[in-house]
């Protein structure tokens, strides 16, 4: 079974963390398989044992563009060398990552090689973190619309990596607009027979060079977590952080992960914001390589509501403190985080704050709330099972 995979990322690391997990489960199931990358080349990153990489040459996109939907100039090269890509390994599947539901922008380049491989009767599969359409709002446009039903055609699957309609339901409930409500519904319904809810990818330790630090694994474990995932978006976690932990009990030791896109220049702000007493209980790096397991001990942990360390949060039950990401866009009626916010608060007892209006005083209350909560209970582990049920998918195993 041959997989060429296409994914990129805006130097975030959810895409990335998926599409690892989903070719190392793919290899685990005897695929061959070819990542087609992309974004910038992510140097930390540790790609699976017996997966063949490439880097699709002129990247464009880069956590400057985090919310730009442009088209670059070098698509057509792009285009090129993705479909001699395909026609020289020759997949009996093709999987795109997050396109169609987003990464638009990607059309042009993806386009010639869907057509051709359409042609040859080759499976085209569309790995889905969340059940979102991104250009939602533009669905009432007919023309866009129309498009957008041409390129879901190509596709003779779409895995949703969540459990069954779980998160869907939290999207359709924060479409604001009830034209676009009916828009989503519509969709989704002419999707149905294709769509497969896989259940959540639990994301991989894939992550090199970065700081180690030993876990507390007991129960008096006294740190509190804050990450922000890539770093693309939201420095202002950063600095918030560092001013809340000053009003929490000084025992109390705070990591703070300021992700692997963090610019020097970021990293320089962030340093200079702590004082002597500060770097007594603060420790501040770009990523951990065992981020997961502070996660999984930790009192409390601090976070955007991205998927992978949502995820995280309910496998372990981590009390948590959420601060959802919002587009600036206000044509956009929702995005996956402020629906993951509700179902984190609904199911694990989350606090979740506002970034704009977030302060250090009412981030350390939070936190200080949380610690004095039980720890929620996990979430039961056939919601983690999503890598291994898509790969079986793929090689043509039936998905429990």
């Amino acid at each position: 079974m041959r997989v060429l995979f296409h994914y990129t990322h805006k130097q975030t690391l959810g895409h990335t963390t998926r599409s690892i997990a989903l070719a190392a489960a793919l290899c685990r199931h005897g695929a061959q398989v070819l990542i087609l990358q992309g974004g910038i080349p992510q140097p930390f990153i540790r790609f699976p044992k017996g997966c063949q990489v490439v880097d699709i040459p002129f990247p464009f996109d880069t956590r400057a563009s985090f919310q730009s939907h442009t088209v670059p100039v070098s698509a057509d090269k792009r285009a090129h060398f993705i479909l001699k890509t395909a026609a020289d390994f020759f997949p009996d599947v093709f999987i795109t990552e997050f396109f169609p539901f987003g990464r638009l922008a990607y059309m042009p380049e993806l386009l010639p090689t869907l057509r051709y491989l359409r042609k040859k009767d080759k499976r085209i599969i569309a790995s889905i973190g969340y059940p979102l359409l991104i250009d939602l709002a533009r669905l009432e446009d007919k023309t866009f619309a129309a498009l957008h039903r041409a390129v879901f055609a190509f596709f003779d699957n779409f895995l949703i990596h969540t459990p069954k309609e779980l998160e869907t339901k939290y999207i359709q409930e924060t479409i604001q607009s009830p034209v676009l409500s009916r828009s989503y519904t519509a969709f989704m319904k002419d999707l149905k027979k294709k769509i497969v809810y896989t259940g959540y990818v639990f994301p991989e330790n894939m992550m090199t060079g970065g700081t180690q630090l030993p876990i507390e694994k007991d129960t008096k474990s006294n740190t509190i977590v804050i990450s922000r995932g890539g770093g693309a978006v939201y420095p202002k976690l950063i600095t918030t952080a560092i001013e809340a932990q000053r009003l929490i009990d000084k025992k109390i030791r705070t990591i703070i992960a300021c992700g692997p896109a963090t610019s020097p220049k970021e990293m320089a702000l962030f340093q200079s914001h702590l004082t002597t007493s500060d770097k007594k209980r603060v420790v501040l790096a770009n990523h951990l390589d065992n981020l997961d397991e502070h996660l999984r001990h930790c009192l409390v942990s601090v976070s955007l509501c991205g998927y992978n360390t949502s995820v995280q949060l309910m496998r372990y039950g981590t009390p948590s403190v959420i601060i959802p990401y919002q587009n600036n866009n206000s044509k956009m009626p929702t995005n996956d985080q402020i629906a993951r916010a509700r179902l984190l608060q609904e199911k694990f007892s989350s606090i979740a704050l506002d970034h704009d209006s977030m302060t250090g005083q009412s981030l350390a209350h939070a936190i200080q709330k949380q610690m004095s909560q039980p720890r929620p209970k996990p979430a039961p582990p056939n919601w983690f099972n999503g890598a291994d049920v898509a790969a079986r998918l793929v090689v043509g195993d039936t998905p429990n």
